[in-house]
């Protein structure tokens, strides 16, 4: 167990690595694509604050001089500054921008229209694929926000800021565009990566988990392989014992002028050997059963005989008194007798074993209106506790409660409720429990409508 409390510790460990490794892949991936959106937000907005700028020149040329008139405008940069050697192009558009929005704003005294550049803006990002609710303002140089295109503030968090852009050479006064959901965005952007994320996470659970599973399921195996060698030990040497003393006795020849007690031993050892086979026929039919090797011969077969007959053999070897109670509505069942006959007598010795000083054992039987045949058998005994009901049947189920066996409880190494349970499936019939524990247990074995009739 303590090693299965640190397989636990080290798989949720893993899995806890896992979950962090992908946090921090997801988290620069963000960047990644923040980074990026932002540049791109920045090369769009300068391209649409240009495109607002000639819109206004080309609504002011129309209203003042006509359609075919064609402005000319005149600039001087000088070329001597070191952002002009580090960034020629870059400092060459921020110039032309600068220049005229300078001239637009002091010599036709228009200003910048925030409308017609959000939508601008808007548009140009569309064409380039991304999808964005925008805004712009014009701020001053410590970055107040003199006039936007929205009724609100737009220094909250959750924006996208581009750079400022100039709008006169006194650095003054500044025009800034504004991604208003840049996580949307961004994370339309990064759907694949979401989605490569979940699945990967995933899978890594989906792996631990089975894998844990795996281990403790193999874990179990030993266990029960190991509990059902000592039980099928603890169970085969009392027989083998007796076999051994018994032939050293009879070897001696002591008995030779006994007869009766001579056929006692000789009895002994038989019964003794019959148990033994019993034990391992048990094994190798339930060998035969799981893979579906095992061939029966069905037959009508009478169910009071064979019962009275089983009752008699326990009650002769029983060290407490049995009573036996008949309901048997139904006279026979078409099943293989000698596999019927195995599986009643797995049940008469649990009700044997698991009972008090007294033993009272209920032989029912009934058909059913589909045909069908019920066959149960119900003791006084100490009933099962719920909790156990649903694994009754497991193969070696005994065997995981050895300690019973060690601790001087009932022999045995659970194959008794599995083999039942195996062959009545074999006929294509169902078995069922009730009970209740400390009073009472009760079996029924539903074996389908036969090919003969006579059975109810």
């Amino acid at each position: 167990m303590k090693e299965i409390r640190h397989l636990r510790w080290i798989a949720l460990i893993a899995l806890l690595a896992i979950a962090e490794l992908q946090y921090v892949w997801l988290a620069n991936s963000y960047r990644l694509a923040r980074e990026s959106l932002r540049m791109k937000a920045d090369e769009v907005f300068r391209d649409a604050s240009l495109e607002e700028a000639f819109h206004r020149m080309s609504v002011y040329k129309e209203r003042k001089f006509g359609k075919d008139t064609t402005l000319s405008m005149k600039f001087e940069v000088d070329t001597a500054t070191s952002v002009f050697r580090n960034m020629p192009n870059r400092w060459l558009m921020s110039s032309i921008h600068t220049g005229l929005q300078d001239y637009i704003y002091t010599e036709i005294h228009q200003d910048v229209s925030l409308p017609v550049l959000d939508s601008i803006y808007a548009h140009m990002l569309d064409s380039a694929g991304i999808r964005a609710e925008v805004a712009s303002c014009i701020t001053d140089s410590t970055g107040r926000v003199l006039r936007s295109s929205v009724g609100k503030e737009l220094h909250r968090e959750g924006i996208l800021k581009t750079d400022s852009l100039m709008l006169d050479f006194n650095e003054a006064r500044f025009v800034q565009g504004i991604i208003t959901n840049p996580y949307w965005v961004i994370a339309r952007r990064m759907t694949l990566v979401l989605i490569a994320t979940v699945l990967i996470i995933a899978v890594a659970v989906v792996c631990v988990v089975w894998q844990v599973r795996i281990i403790l399921r193999q874990d179990k195996v030993a266990k029960l392989r190991e509990d059902f060698s000592y039980a099928m030990i603890h169970d085969m040497k009392t027989p083998l014992s007796s076999i051994v003393m018994g032939t050293r006795i009879l070897e001696t020849g002591r008995l030779d002028s006994q007869p009766e007690k001579r056929a006692q031993y000789f009895r002994i050892l038989r019964e003794e050997g019959e148990h033994l086979i019993s034990l391992t026929n048990k094994v190798l039919t339930l060998a035969k059963l799981e893979h579906r090797q095992l061939r029966l011969d069905k037959t009508e077969c009478l169910l009071r005989p064979m019962l009275e007959d089983l009752a008699a053999k326990y009650q002769a070897k029983a060290e407490k008194p049995i009573r036996y109670v008949w309901k048997l509505d139904a006279p026979a069942v078409y099943a293989d007798e000698e596999f019927l006959r195995e599986a009643l007598s797995n049940l008469i010795d649990n009700a044997v074993k698991y009972s008090g000083s007294e033993v009272e054992i209920t032989f029912a039987s009934a058909k059913r209106a589909d045909g069908s045949i019920a066959v149960s058998v119900r003791d006084n005994g100490l009933g099962i506790p719920l909790k156990d009901q649903a694994k009754i049947f497991e193969k070696y189920e005994r065997a995981s409660a050895a300690s019973r066996s060690r601790g001087g409880g009932a022999p045995g190494f659970g194959l008794g409720l599995n083999y039942v349970l195996r062959i009545v499936e074999a006929h294509g019939g169902t078995v069922k429990l009730e009970s209740i524990e400390g009073e009472y247990s009760e079996f029924t074995l539903v074996f389908p409508k036969g090919t003969t009739e006579g059975t109810g």
